[in-house]
Order: C-alpha cells, then sequence, then structure tokens
C-alpha cells in the first residue's frame, strides 16, 4: 500500500523530466506552485482524516481512500492544461492526505514500541523502491510517447491508477481491524490466530503500554488536542521534522533532471535514479534495526544528518565544468541519505500518551513532514539550475539545524527522566500510590513516566 502511495510522488518528478511542463504549456515553476499547494492541502486534511479512521477502523479507511486516489492518478491521462493538471493535483492531496497517519495509527495497535522503528523503517523504506521501481518502468513507458495519442507520462499515470486500484480492493478484504479480530474474507473464518495466540497478541501490547487497552474504544477529545497543543516537546519534533525533511522535496523531484542535464539522455537519466532509493532502502532499515536493537533514536537519526550535509556541500562545490558521471554521483547519494523518519515518529509514538493525544501528535508529524514541501519546493529554482547552488546552500543549513534539534531532544528527554527518576525515589510508597490514584497529569506528563531516549 505504501509502495502505490509513493508510485505517484516519483511518478511526478519522472514526468518532469519527460517534459510534463512543456506539454501542457507552462514550467517548472508552476510545477513548484503545485507542489506547494499539495504540501498544504495535504497538511490541511492530515488531521480530520484521522478522526474518520479513528471513527470507522484504519482497515476500512485506507483502502478506501487507495481507491479514491487511484481514480484520479489514471485522470492524469485527460488533462491538457496548467488548470486541469492543477485540479488534479488538488484532489490527490486531499485523497492521499489522510493515508499515513491511518496507516501509522493501524501499525500501533500491532507492534510494541520497540518493534516499531524497524517496521516504520520498512515502511519508508517501501516507498524508497516505489520511487526505484517507478524510475525503472518509466525507462520502458516513457517509450510509449505517441501510443493511443497519449505521452509517455500520460501513460505512466495511467498505468500506476489501475494498480492502485487493485492492491485498493485486496486491501479491503485483507486488513482486519485489530489483533483480537483477525476473522471474515480472506483471512479465512478462524482468522490469523487462535484463542492463545491472540491473547497473547493483545497482551504482549497492553504491557508495553497500558494506553493501548483504549486504543479502539476512545475518542478523541478535546483534553487531548490541549495537551498536544501545550506540550514543548512535541513541537521540538514537529520543527525538526519541518526542517530536516525540508531538504528532500528539492532532490528527489528534481533528481532525474539534475542527472539528465549533467548530460544523460531523458529515459537514461530516470533509470539512473533507481540505485538512490535502494541504497536509501537498505541504509535506512540497517540504522533503524539498529536503533531499535539498542534502544536509541538520535544518535541513529544523526547518520542521515550527516550524510546529506556531506553530499550537499559535495553538490555546492562541484564546479559547473564537472563531468556527467560527477554529478549523477554526488545527486545520487544526496537523495540516497537514509531516512530518519520512520525512527523519529516511533520515538514520538513512544513518547506521548494518552492515545488520542498520539493519534493527534502523529498526524502532526505527518502533516509537517508535508508541509516544508511547500518552501521545500522553491529551494531549486529555474535560474539556479542546473547545479543548484543557492539552492545546496540552504540544504547543508537545514540539516544542521536538525541535528542540534535531535540532540537537543535527547538532552531535554534525559534530563527530565533523571529529575523525574530523583523526585519518585524520594516519596514513600503510600505516596507513590496516591499520586498513583489521585494525580490530574496526564499521559507522558506523568511523573512516573518515562521518555525513551
Amino acid at each position: 500500500m505504501a509502495f502505490v502511495l509513493n508510485m505517484d510522488r516519483t511518478n511526478l518528478s519522472n514526468a518532469i523530466s519527460d517534459n510534463l511542463a512543456a506539454d501542457l504549456g507552462f514550467t517548472n515553476d508552476d510545477v513548484n506552485t503545485t507542489i506547494m499547494v499539495y504540501a498544504i492541502l495535504f497538511t490541511i486534511f492530515t488531521l480530520p482524516s484521522n478522526f474518520v479512521s479513528k471513527r470507522i477502523g484504519a482497515h476500512l479507511w485506507i483502502p478506501i481512500m487507495m481507491n479514491a486516489w487511484g481514480v484520479i492518478t489514471w485522470a492524469h491521462c485527460l488533462i491538457h492544461n496548467l488548470p486541469g493538471f492543477f485540479v488534479i493535483r488538488v484532489l490527490i492531496a486531499v485523497t492521499e492526505a489522510g493515508f499515513i497517519p491511518a496507516c501509522l495509527y493501524y501499525l500501533t495497535s500491532w507492534y510494541k514500541t520497540k518493534e516499531l522503528a524497524t517496521r516504520l523503517a520498512w515502511f519508508w523504506g517501501i516507498q524508497s523502491f516505489a520511487s526505484a521501481f517507478s524510475g525503472l518502468i518509466s525507462f520502458g513507458i516513457f517509450r510509449l510517447r505517441g501510443v493511443g495519442g497519449m505521452e509517455g507520462w500520460k501513460w505512466l499515470f495511467l498505468i500506476d491508477g489501475i494498480f492502485t486500484h487493485i492492491v485498493g480492493f485486496v486491501a479491503f478484504v485483507y486488513l482486519p481491524a485489530r489483533p483480537s479480530r483477525t476473522q471474515g474474507l480472506l483471512r479465512g473464518k478462524k482468522g490469523w490466530f487462535d484463542e492463545r495466540q491472540m491473547k497473547i497478541a493483545v497482551t504482549r501490547l497492553i504491557r508495553d503500554d497500558m494506553s493501548k487497552t483504549e486504543q479502539h474504544n476512545s475518542r478523541i477529545t478535546l483534553e487531548d488536542i490541549k495537551l498536544s497543543i501545550l506540550d514543548t516537546k512535541v513541537w521540538t519534533h514537529l520543527i525538526t521534522t519541518f526542517t530536516g525533511y525540508m531538504a528532500i522535496t528539492p532532490i528527489t523531484t528534481y533528481l532525474p533532471s539534475i542527472i539528465r542535464d549533467g548530460g544523460f539522455e531523458t529515459t537514461t537519466a530516470n533509470l539512473l535514479t533507481v540505485p538512490s532509493y535502494i541504497i536509501n532502502l537498505i541504509f535506512s532499515i540497517i540504522v533503524a534495526w539498529s536503533s531499535d536493537r539498542h534502544g536509541e533514536v538520535s544518535l541513529h537519526a544523526m547518520v542521515g544528518v550527516l550524510w546529506s550535509i556531506a553530499c550537499f556541500t559535495a553538490l555546492r562545490v562541484m564546479p559547473a565544468t564537472s563531468g556527467r558521471w560527477e554529478t549523477f554521483g554526488a545527486a545520487m547519494m544526496a537523495a540516497a541519505s537514509p531516512s530518519w523518519h520512520g525512527m523519529h515518529i516511533a520515538w514520538l509514538s513512544s513518547n506521548v500518551a494518552p492515545v488520542g493525544k498520539r493519534v493527534l501528535c502523529l498526524s502532526a508529524m505527518i502533516g509537517s513532514a508535508n508541509i516544508c514541501a511547500v518552501p521545500g519546493a522553491k529551494i531549486y529554482q529555474t535560474h539556479d539550475a542546473p547545479r543548484y547552488y543557492y539552492g545546496n546552500t540552504i540544504n547543508i543549513a537545514l540539516q544542521a539545524v536538525a541535528g542540534f534539534l535531535f540532540m537537543f531532544q535527547r538532552m531535554r528527554y534525559d534530563l527530565t527522566n533523571r529529575w523525574r527518576a530523583r523526585k519518585w525515589a524520594k516519596m514513600t510508597e503510600e505516596e507513590k500510590e496516591h499520586y498513583r490514584q489521585n494525580t490530574t497529569d496526564k499521559g507522558s506528563n506523568r511523573l512516573d513516566f518515562r521518555f525513551r531516549i
């Protein structure tokens, strides 16, 4: 499911290299504008979508959204000008907005805290594989230009839309609601677990996080909203995502174009994007696995931060006379930087409670990772092409800020844990029990709550 989501996003960058803008009568700066609008609407519709997901169940809401954006994806074949392209991208944003938050909510109902980082790395990693696959099939599909009176990039969106419908239909009849309800449809009358296995699956989650006992029954309240807004630690996570993720928009959107402008043919340039996504997938999973194993996130996230700084610096200092393979190597490795986003989300999820607050914060995190595309879409400007020296200077600065924020958040969690531990140790058993029964502190604000470092 995550695979087909990212097919659309990568298809756009591949379509740009196949002269989408020129075919429709506008420029890449107009494409940047639609990317900004997409990011804004995606962020706006993320939160209300999670209310729907919690109300009807993520197992139903996810395939509904998939089939909706599947229609919009193949509808790219029907556009002929900028207004049509603008409308399609608006509808794509609206229909895709709730998918990732719904998936995150769904995954937290199946996996323990220390299992999430690796699973989320796979979740985002498979999106990298989708990007690689999109670049690979673009090499062949773009050769269909003229067949049926359509451009090559229109064939790309058509095939992707049909594939999305297929996966969306299977999701309808395959996804179970929760570990305690896996019977029915493709899962069979007996479901995935017998009675003993079901109890183990549920008990292990509750022992990991007591708040998950109310995950499927509670609704988001005004108190949850208040707790989310007033938690400055959550805001630090959001700002880290906003600044650190901003550089992804320009490098992934224009990677095929940068490679093409370096001296390769359009079809070859799209094929050469594949290694970056494969490298990203492999290293993202390795780093996330290590993070889960050692129970530490921030230092592992710094691997991706430092990798990005090094590669954007290489792009910035490379002379204009550099050969096409040098340009390809630097750009490819910049796009291949290991993603810390999945680990970061798992870190946030483990450090916020109760469930309603967690749902809202996960939505806000996804919103932050998308709204950053608004300024991110303007980092690589037409006048700065094809090497984007000015844009890469901005990318270096953004990564440096993200690295500082990761270290700041780590220090803050550590100091808070130490302060709470000292205060808790000074209390008698009677005082501790009185606190447990009578405190007005909620979730992660409780004195007996410990943050994951």
